[in-house]
């Protein structure tokens, strides 16, 4: 039996202030505002820290506070790679300034995204980078109304007045895409999406839609429209039946995918049934995840810049937590086309 002299007392910021020859606030400022601590300073206070091992008692503060120090992380799909980069920005720049990062997925439904925002509150977190599924954002109000603050990820329509938010540019992937495929002479082509709630693949869909009116073709007659369930490459391998439609001479001669996972799924479908892009059909994906350099042929597709896409959401979130002028932002990044061999011009 381990009688009590032999069980460690826990080392306390005062055990650390004593050691180092600071005081207790010294020390709490390294720990929560280390930019206030002079350097020397600061790296005495540490290397104490690691010298006796000290861990912060997170628990006190956060009843002190009314606040733990974690930031949640709502995503769409976290099976989607486009999601674990975005993630590596936001925990990056969370990190820095000493947020750890709760992970959760609402799986393109509402009711989970109900649930993992009501977590979040009963948390007492942060703040929170939140992914919504669709144009309803009473939850995001509600929560926003206990006191925690949020920035909407890959959500261009959101007035200002609501709340930060960090988008690519989905109108201009849209119209770059469609520019792409209308130079190389593809007048049927289909859009395969997922719900058109979401305003990423609605505002794609547009963007599509401009750049064949530009080009002086109707696209009520040009575009075809086949929703999915999810943005996930079964999902995109399941359509392909409908993608088909209508037979050889209403095949469309190019498709353009609301993500690369659905693009991904497509290309297997059409080479499970004999058919290839681009000799078939050309097929353009959107996002640039890494595996659409990896498949043969590598997937055309509209790049976006994932991992800075965290990061600046997060820089917003922490303007909002610890800056008292912050006002809220709409950051819009520029999406880019990335052409690989999945397109080519359409053959009569």
């Amino acid at each position: 039996m381990t009688s009590s002299e032999d069980v460690r007392r826990a080392v306390g910021i005062n055990d650390v202030a004593a050691r180092a020859g600071v005081s207790p606030g010294t020390v709490s400022n390294v720990l929560n505002r280390p930019e206030r601590v002079a350097e020397a300073t600061r790296l005495r206070v540490e290397q104490v820290i690691d010298e006796l091992d000290y861990v912060r008692n997170s628990s006190g503060r956060s009843l002190r506070s009314g606040r733990t120090d974690s930031i949640g992380l709502l995503v769409l799909d976290v099976t989607n790679p486009f999601f674990t980069k975005v993630s590596e920005g936001v925990e990056d720049e969370a990190a820095g300034a000493g947020y750890p990062v709760v992970l959760l997925n609402s799986a393109e439904n509402p009711q989970r995204q109900r649930r993992s925002l009501r977590l979040l509150a009963e948390q007492r977190a942060a703040g929170a980078v939140i992914m919504p599924v669709d144009n309803d954002l009473s939850d995001l109000l509600w929560l926003r109304e206990r006191g925690i603050p949020w920035v909407l990820l890959d959500r261009g329509d959101v007035s200002a007045d609501l709340g930060c938010s960090v988008c690519v540019d989905n109108h201009e992937g849209g119209l770059a895409a469609g520019r792409h495929l209308v130079s190389l002479g593809h007048e049927r082509i289909t859009f395969l999406s997922g719900t058109l709630s979401l305003e990423q693949c609605r505002t794609r869909l547009n963007g599509l839609r401009t750049a064949l009116d530009e080009a002086g073709i109707d696209p009520d007659d040009a575009v075809r429209l086949v929703e999915t369930g999810k943005l996930n490459a079964a999902n995109g391998e399941q359509a392909v039946e409908e993608v088909l439609g209508g037979g050889p001479k209403r095949r469309p001669q190019a498709v353009f995918c609301a993500n690369d996972q659905l693009a991904l799924g497509l290309l297997k479908g059409l080479g499970e049934r004999g058919l290839h892009a681009p000799g078939d059909i050309s097929v353009v994906g959107y996002d640039d995840v890494d595996f659409a350099a990896l498949v043969h042929p590598g997937l055309t597709t509209v790049g976006q810049p994932k991992y800075e896409l965290g990061r600046a959401a997060m820089r917003l979130l922490l303007s909002e937590l610890n800056d008292p002028g912050h006002r809220h932002e709409r950051m819009l990044f520029a999406p880019e086309l990335v052409v690989r061999g999945s397109t080519a011009p359409y053959r009569t």
